[in-house]
């Protein structure tokens, strides 16, 4: 049997602890090189806490305790000591600034665990978060721009888009939305808003997204470049009886959904479903020119009818196709040009 150094109590020597027992190490022997000063550190707008160097939103104060306090007494303990885990036990609010509370301390020292419960005082300190500093000048981190592929869009689809995105975040995070001749632009302080709305804007509409990094300063405590990281949201935008062209075919548009459309043939007549994802896929395009003629029937032999442009007096030589089945000299057909490829449809 082995004795404490100190009181003397018989001890197992696999219990003593530099020759004290667990109870006299705890009493005469300070674990700790100097006691911190604990500062928790609040944005009075938000409420959020600065937490090795993050600002955290919604915590609660035994949370931000236990998290400060792990990290500040864990690295002032003596050599041979490690910090295994900290609990708050009890906490109380002295005065505005003044936090006490009893922590109990999981420690290793030497390799033998020990316990003790050690009372901390913690001083409230108020610093504004960037978030509300921005907020307040107008600064911004993350910018989205929400483009379409058409300038001719409604206001209705602008509206309906819009909505969406900011129906993907919380409206603390956006610092400004300013509409444009060619769009709208959504200023936010928080990278995973935006995120929230690029993932918004691409299920629903089937946006295609680019990104680019604007440096504004650099930080030297961290070594990184800090400015505005700015997405480019381009939405296909389509409307009924628009001539488009599906995959080297001139088509008309007669329905349009969010993520798809409804394209007739002219030349056949039949209607398929197109997913507007296509668009980016290069098969579904939006020619820079549409022009429409209109020819007259002149004649039919067999299966060539010959029609001919009033006001052109330009003759051409077309082969019946089942939707232009049942022409007669005197009927009217149109011609679609879109870009370089051409269509024919009768008049109706």
């Amino acid at each position: 049997m082995w004795y404490c150094v100190k009181c003397g109590k018989p001890t197992p020597r696999e219990k003593l602890i530099r020759g004290y027992c667990p109870d006299c190490f705890i009493k005469y022997v300070d674990l700790f090189k100097q006691i911190p000063e604990v500062k928790l550190t609040t944005c009075p707008s938000c409420g959020s806490w600065l937490i090795r160097g993050e600002w955290y939103p919604a915590l609660s104060i035994p949370e931000v305790l236990e998290q400060v306090l792990t990290r500040e007494l864990g690295k002032n303990l003596i050599e041979g000591a490690t910090l295994i885990n900290l609990y708050i036990e009890s906490w109380e609010q002295v005065d505005a600034s003044t936090i006490k509370a009893l922590v109990e301390l999981e420690i290793s020292i030497d390799d033998k665990p020990l316990r003790l419960e050690k009372s901390i005082i913690a001083k409230i300190v108020h610093q504004k978060c960037p978030r509300c500093i921005a907020r307040k000048t107008g600064k911004f981190t993350h910018l989205v721009q929400i483009r379409f592929t058409t300038k001719n869009y409604s206001r209705r689809v602008l509206e309906r888009v819009v909505s969406t995105a900011l129906n993907a975040v919380s409206g603390d995070s956006i610092v400004d939305i300013k509409e444009l001749v060619e769009g709208v632009d959504l200023e936010l302080d928080e990278a995973t808003d935006a995120k929230r709305v690029l993932e918004a804007l691409v299920k629903k509409y089937s946006a295609k997204i680019t990104s680019s990094f604007r440096p504004t300063r650099f930080d030297a405590s961290s070594g990184k470049w800090i400015g505005v990281v700015t997405y480019v949201a381009r939405i296909p935008v389509f409307s009924e009886e628009e001539v488009v062209v599906y995959k080297g075919r001139v088509g008309i548009v007669k329905s349009v959904d969010q993520k798809t459309l409804l394209v007739l043939n002219p030349e056949t007549g039949s209607i398929e479903e197109v997913d507007v994802d296509m668009y980016w896929r290069g098969e579904l395009k939006q020619p820079v020119r549409v022009e429409r003629e209109e020819f007259i029937v002149k004649e039919v032999i067999g299966d060539k009818v010959v029609i001919e442009n009033p006001a052109t007096s330009e003759v051409r030589v077309i082969k019946q196709s089942k939707s232009l089945g049942g022409l007669k000299p005197g009927c009217k057909v149109i011609l679609i040009r879109a870009d370089n490829i051409e269509s024919i449809m009768p008049v109706k």
